[in-house]
């Protein structure tokens, strides 16, 4: 039975990136492969993200629905760099990974304060750029300290569903809320599978088609499908901070 660390040794496709960089931070459990595909499982479930971008690309297309557009781009991203960051297994493409994630969670971080009432609409682009900008700058601080920079998504998600439920109480009609809660249920399978990963409670290096951790992409991205359906189901005219509207058609 193979390691997590697999066969990837001086001489494979990407050492060397690895050799100036440094290692990642964390080793998920599927064994790093001597190839161009360092971990085919995680790296190939990221599809899962490019699916759902393209269809959000498509319901844009169809309703023009803001929202939509802003699911397809930045879903997409997460999934062309978490591929990136799991083919070649090192920390210039964990932090492209972290971009990604952080793009897309401080996009909806600075969206939802602005529902709240915490920003005016002109402020959410420059918030959404700062806490980027500010939080990847902040990555190899944290890799230097040993933090663990996962905490920063970590945060932001529990912002993200804390404002979410704090706007569903006030919602007149709290069933504009289900695929809100659909998303944070498929968020929880996804967490509790990469926390499977991690703590190699579900752990077997060899098997290349099915791991926990590419279970957190199959079913993250399902929730961020569902979440695109929330969203876009808040945009009606009429709709004032905090209350429901009708859903895209």
């Amino acid at each position: 039975m193979a390691t997590p660390e697999g066969l990837f040794q001086p001489g494979c496709p990407w050492w060397d990136l690895r050799a100036t960089w440094g290692e990642p931070n964390i080793k998920w459990c599927e064994a790093t492969l001597c190839s161009w595909v360092n971990e085919p499982a995680n790296a190939w479930s990221n599809l899962a993200y490019l699916a759902v971008g393209l269809w959000c690309a498509w319901r844009w297309h169809v309703t023009c629905s803001r929202s939509m557009g802003r699911f397809a781009w930045t879903t997409s991203l997460v999934g062309l760099f978490s591929f990136a960051f799991h083919a070649t297994n090192n920390f210039a493409t964990q932090l492209l990974d972290f971009i990604g994630m952080y793009v897309l969670a401080f996009l909806l971080v600075a969206l939802n304060l602005q529902r709240v009432g915490w920003l005016l609409r002109e402020q959410v682009g420059r918030v959404h750029v700062g806490l980027t900008v500010g939080c990847t700058l902040a990555v190899p601080v944290m890799r230097h300290v040993r933090i663990p920079y996962q905490l920063v998504v970590l945060v932001a998600v529990l912002v993200i569903v804390g404002t979410e439920v704090y706007l569903s109480r006030r919602a007149r009609q709290r069933e504009v809320y289900r695929d809100f809660w659909w998303a944070v249920g498929f968020m929880a399978l996804a967490a509790a599978c990469s926390v499977a990963d991690v703590s190699r409670v579900w752990c077997e290096p060899d098997n290349h088609w099915l791991q926990g951790h590419a279970a957190w992409h199959l079913l993250s991205a399902l929730a961020l499908l569902f979440a695109a359906r929330h969203h876009a189901g808040l945009e009606a005219p009429s709709r004032v901070p905090g209350a429901p509207s009708a859903r895209s058609p």
